[in-house]
């Protein structure tokens, strides 16, 4: 009887010892799984954070790019703005000035016109100042058109009175009272002209007078 209880004694002593053993090694191999489980979690961290900042970084590489393409064309603008001026400045600088000599020019033209015929030695030397100053106007792009027997264009031609037309077409210019010249392709002066008047703007005017 003292053998049995004591081999039964022995058994739950053994039994005992062997769940105490299972626990350890439970509780010793809990440990690794945590800290791989702790690891994952800082390394999913790591790399949220990593992704954030790439994305970060694309977004400011993306705003400075679209501000470097929006400076070289404000860049691109101003070069041909200012190519534009500088090109006008050449062209049209001295407009002023050689509208201002057109007077010069009209007044030897003039004096020409009231002497004609004559084999006068001062009227050849005006006659060739007159062409100088054509001449020096050329150079500057200063040219002269003629509106003689064509139809009257407000953009180009100042109407200064109406005549009868006779067998002209009404709206042609009959006669220049001053020439008219472009500056380049621009208008520098309008040419004063006299323009054919219609049939009824031609009774307007005999009623009136």
């Amino acid at each position: 009887m003292a053998e049995a209880l004591a081999a039964v004694e022995r058994v739950e002593k053994e039994r005992q010892e062997q769940e105490e053993n299972t626990i350890d090694v439970e509780v010793i191999d809990s440990h690794p799984q945590d800290e791989t489980e702790a690891a994952d979690t800082q390394s999913e961290a790591q790399s949220s954070d990593s992704q954030a900042n790439d994305d970060t970084g694309q977004d400011e590489e993306a705003v400075l790019r679209e501000q470097l393409l929006r400076l070289a064309a404000d860049f691109e603008n101003f070069r041909k703005r200012a190519s534009r001026q500088m090109q006008e400045a050449r062209q049209y600088g001295a407009e002023r000035l050689l509208s201002d000599l057109l007077l010069i020019v009209d007044n030897l033209e003039r004096a020409l016109a009231h002497s004609e015929g004559d084999n006068n030695p001062i009227v050849d030397g005006v006659r060739m100042v007159a062409k100088q100053f054509l001449d020096v106007l050329g150079t500057h792009g200063v040219t002269r058109f003629d509106s003689l027997g064509k139809p009257f264009d407000p953009e180009r031609h100042e109407a200064v009175g109406q005549a009868p037309a006779g067998d002209r077409v009404p709206g042609t210019v009959l006669e220049e009272i001053i020439k008219g010249y472009f500056i380049h392709d621009r208008l520098l002066r309008p040419a004063q002209v006299l323009v054919a008047a219609t049939p009824r703007e031609q009774k307007q005017t005999e009623e009136g007078e």
